[in-house]
């Protein structure tokens, strides 16, 4: 049945994918195609963004993709590293690279919200996370070892992937077991007493019966540094372990089932944020910021990776597991059954100062804002369950491609979760880590402050049948039609307390006052893809296609009666594309797309502070309307035998056309709200220009010393708009530039030993990644800094190559 994954015409693909730092990456899966100048082969590309294998060139769609070389020449440790290498992909980190969500053209996923990308390891989506806080529904630390490749694929992906989205999909596609007794161990050591240390195994038990077990750990010093001399040195560290292993069975030549199970824990001190301005218009709040803000610019350093803690011990801490099993049955040469089955949990738990503050008022610690104060609470406690069933086949001669599939989810909370939070007040700590309010001890001493609990759960259940087919109307004509049938339903429940306490002195809570939320919504959506594509000649792929996208409605625990829930946001999507390969004197391949987007009932986030406690929290509600549109272009030249040039550039113009906001109730704020978005202005995270170009040398060196790569990596994010001008002074992040270098050593000296040296962000460029959007609110703007520069060396030693 292989010719059901693999493409009837093999066109010239490039060596290095569309973002690439070495000029001869070998396919993933599959042979080389036709040799360029001087016998170089130009190497097929398998990737599955079509739910079967296919070549690169031959998928009808914008996508970039990544090998495992391709990560580690990038030092790519963690998901939200990704971005900097991938043109129109944009991450939100307020919450630390363990808990990244990712945007794509503009399509970015607001807190509390679900993800309006959608990341999938082995096919499966990722496990959902907390509602109150920003955790799952992404990659997680581990995720990125031992990987056959990582796929981006941007726009709507609703018609044959699990979770409905609107801006894409991140594939992580691990290595599969082999029928070869093969293996690596490496360790890496950097700067900021990084080391990290790898093993992998792959053992064929027998014939029909492969292993293979892998370990990746990481610790590494952080690079925010601590002055407030309350709790750890640093923050901004790394501190993880992750294990998989997979077993392949080949029952008989035409079923298989795969097995995959992976574990990981990490615990880092966190990523508060660091303060970048201060509103003289909240004068309390002002003066005490500015007291912060001065105290870190006359540290030394400008105070750029500097930041202010009030928690003795924070804690960002997150566990995964997660068991997925892929049956496969080839029952004819033309129909194949796929079965998936999935069934992980994920916890977390955060105690931080989530803005980087310490604030001294009359000699007493003011709390302003944080998460997670009890230790006994989970942040996230969530367990999910997905099953999916596919039917694809190949029909009329090959001409007909076609699959069919059910897709179920099902998500519930493990327990109750959610967090314990002071604001505007000051308490003994050690009072306020236990489950007893009555052993809480505070002091109001602004008048305004309070805490709130929001202990509950939500459940989500997602059910779809989808369908879609490509034909073949001649050699050079094809057509594609895709449809889906999503339902969703969201259930959440909550007791929101908030607890009041006296001032002039610290005590017990004087008053609390509960209530007992449960929130609901459901939804069901249509979704589709209609495309066209045309070949003139064997090397250049010309497309065109309509999206329908959809992105589900959610709850919100940590909103106020009514504004806890919101409903689902659509978009169609329009792109039109072309995928050329080419020999000659310089061989490589162009790739290009232009794409328009008419987003509608955009789920648009309210940050406000609470009536009665002052607590700061978030609205999500269905005000906007948006267009955007833009360009890709990909490149991948080798100009000599030695040296390769590739280049990605993205053009991105997303413009808000309107925000209709509907009535809120009555006392819902203390401050007059702000939001993310407004009309006129371009959407958050969506820089107008990114650039990212590799240019690799293969040094000249005799064959029996190995093979030698120098590269070097140019990255360019353009300015871009993190929160609406009106919520914040500091409202856009600035462009920055960024420089990395690597060399590999392969078979040094014609050993299985490999040697690398990498420095990334060489320049030691300052830019932040993520603006919180307080200024008008709460009085502060802050923000997270981008890696400073990182440098490491790495050795590999393989086995049974």
């Amino acid at each position: 049945m292989k010719n059901l994954y693999c493409s009837t015409a093999v066109l010239l693909a490039t060596a290095a994918l569309n973002v690439s730092y070495s000029p001869a990456v070998k396919a993933q899966e599959g042979g080389a195609s036709d040799a360029g100048f001087g016998g170089m082969m130009l190497d097929e590309i398998i990737v599955t963004a079509n739910r079967r294998e296919e070549n690169l060139q031959d998928v009808s769609a914008s996508l970039t993709v990544f090998n495992q070389q391709q990560l580690n020449e990038a030092n790519i440790t963690n998901p939200s590293e990704l971005a900097t290498y991938t043109p129109n992909l944009a991450i939100n980190n307020r919450f630390g690279s363990d808990n990244t969500t990712f945007a794509i053209r503009g399509f970015s996923q607001e807190l509390r919200t679900t993800a309006s990308v959608g990341v999938y390891f082995a096919e499966v989506v990722a496990l959902r996370g907390a509602n109150a806080q920003q955790s799952g529904d992404g990659a997680t630390p581990g995720d990125l070892f031992d990987l056959a490749n990582v796929q981006v694929l941007k726009g709507p992906q609703g018609t044959l992937f699990g979770r409905n989205t609107t801006g894409g999909a991140v594939l992580l596609t691990p290595q599969r077991p082999t029928d070869e007794l093969e293996g690596y161990v490496e360790g890496s050591v950097g700067n900021f007493d990084m080391y990290r240390g790898q093993a992998v195994v792959n053992v064929p038990v027998t014939d029909s019966f492969k292993v293979r077990l892998g370990v990746d750990q990481i610790k590494r010093d952080g690079y925010i540094e601590n002055i407030s001399a309350i709790g750890p040195e640093e923050f901004g560290d790394q501190d993880y372990v992750a294990f998989r292993g997979s077993a392949l069975w080949e029952i008989t030549s035409e079923l298989e089932n795969y097995t995959i199970f992976r574990y990981s824990d990490s615990s880092n001190n966190g990523y508060p944020g660091v303060i970048v301005g201060c509103n003289p218009a909240i004068p309390l709040i002002s003066t005490l910021c500015q007291t912060d803000l001065d105290a870190r610019r006359a540290s030394g350093q400008d105070g750029f990776y500097e930041t202010y803690n009030f928690v003795d011990q924070p804690v960002n801490d997150q566990e995964l597991w997660q068991a997925i099993n892929t049956t496969t049955w080839d029952i004819t040469d033309e129909i194949l059954i796929k079965n998936i089955i999935a069934y992980g949990g994920i916890e977390t738990k955060q105690r931080s100062a989530i803005f980087g503050t310490n604030w001294m008022l009359g000699g007493e610690q003011l709390i302003f804002q944080q998460v997670g104060y009890n230790s006994d609470v989970l942040t996230t406690d969530q367990e999910t369950f997905v099953e999916e069933i596919q039917v694809q086949g190949i029909s009329f001669d090959e001409r007909l491609v076609w699959q069919v599939g059910l897709y179920y989810e099902s998500s519930e909370p493990g327990g109750d979760y959610g967090s314990v939070s002071p604001a505007l007040i000051a308490c003994d700590q050690g009072s306020i880590t236990g489950t007893n309010p009555a052993d809480y001890r505070c002091n109001n001493l602004v008048g305004i402050g309070a805490i709130q609990s929001i202990p509950g759960g939500v459940e989500y259940t997602n059910q779809a049948v989808y369908a879609q087919a490509s034909y073949e109307l001649s050699d050079s004509f094809g057509v594609t039609a895709g449809l889906r049938y999503t339902d969703d339903e969201t259930k959440g429940e909550v007791t929101d307390t908030i607890y009041q306490f006296a001032a002039g002195s610290y005590g017990a809570p004087i008053n609390s006052l509960t209530e007992v939320r449960k929130p609901e919504t459901s939804s069901d959506e249509v979704t589709w893809l209609l495309g066209v594509d045309y070949t003139p000649t064997d090397d250049l792929l010309l497309y065109a296609k309509y999206n329908r996208g959809y992105r589900q409605g959610s709850v919100n625990l940590a909103g106020s009666p009514g504004l806890d829930s919101h409903d689902p946001e659509t978009v169609d999507t329009y792109e039109i594309g072309s995928k050329w390969s080419f020999n000659g004197a310089v061989p490589g391949t162009l790739n290009a797309a232009l794409f328009y987007n008419d987003f509608t009932d955009q789920q648009v986030q309210y940050g406000y502070l609470k009536a009665i406690s002052n607590v700061g929290t978030t609205a999500v509600v269905n005000a906007g309307s948006s267009t955007i549109w833009g360009a890709e272009v990909d490149a991948n030249l080798f100009l000599t035998e030695s040296l390769t040039l590739t280049a990605a550039y993205a053009y991105l113009n997303s413009n808000v056309d309107s925000v209709e906001f509907p009535e809120f109730p009555d006392g819902s704020f203390a401050t007059e709200p702000s939001t993310t978005t407004a009309e006129g202005e371009p959407l958050s995270f969506s820089p107008e220009h990114s650039l990212v170009t590799t240019l690799a040398w293969e040094l000249p060196v005799p064959i029996e010393i190995g093979d030698m790569l120098l590269s070097a990596t140019y990255v360019y994010t353009g300015e871009q708009q993190a929160v609406s001008e009106e919520s914040s002074a500091y409202y856009k992040i600035d462009d920055y530039s960024l420089w990395n270098l690597n060399y590999m050593w392969t078979s040094v000296m014609g050993s299985p030993i490999d040697l690398s040296v990498f420095v990334t962000n060489v320049t030691d460029e300052e830019y932040y990644t993520f603006i919180a959007g307080l200024y008008s609110v709460s009085g502060l703007e802050a923000g997270q800094p981008g890696l400073p520069r990182m440098y490491g060396a790495r050795i590999r030693y393989n086995f049974g190559l």
